[in-house]
């Protein structure tokens, strides 16, 4: 089964166009464009990652994220931003940011899949291997230190 994907965007065109990058890309998607039609599409069923575009008529892109991570706690999120530029987030962050406009349409799949990696089996795996490889490394350290 693969991953449903919830683009939230008030430009349709944009909405279809992530649509059939990540569709193309083997996601499933839904689309809506307003950020409340998002949050009831969140209730409706469940998602895997959220797109949502940063500056959203009424609901903002930001408010967005934070309602469906309240929902949804841990819920991979891409915030698509035509401002780049650092701007400060509350404790909700997103887990990739993808700049309009796009450099190129890889870009789209690269940051759903930035935004799902901490997430997928392998990954985990692979931070698993990591940490029991820094705690070998530094466990003998700490025993020669006590000594």
């Amino acid at each position: 089964m693969s991953t449903r994907v919830l683009i939230v965007d008030d430009d349709a065109e944009v909405c279809s166009l992530l649509g059939k990058v990540l569709v193309r890309a083997g996601y499933d998607v839904l689309t809506a464009t307003t950020g409340e039609a998002g949050l009831e599409a969140l209730k409706a069923g469940p998602v895997g990652c959220l797109v949502v575009d940063k500056l959203l008529p009424r609901l903002g892109g930001l408010e967005v994220m934070a309602e469906a991570r309240r929902l949804h706690p841990g819920l991979p999120v891409v915030l698509v931003t035509a401002h780049p530029e650092p701007f400060v987030l509350g404790d909700e962050r997103p887990d990739a940011v993808l700049a309009k406009p796009f450099k190129d349409l890889a870009a789209v799949e690269e940051a759903v899949q930035a935004a799902l990696a901490p997430r997928s089996p392998a990954r985990l795996a692979e931070l698993r291997e990591r940490v029991a490889a820094v705690v070998a490394e530094i466990s003998p350290l700490r025993r020669n230190r006590r000594e």
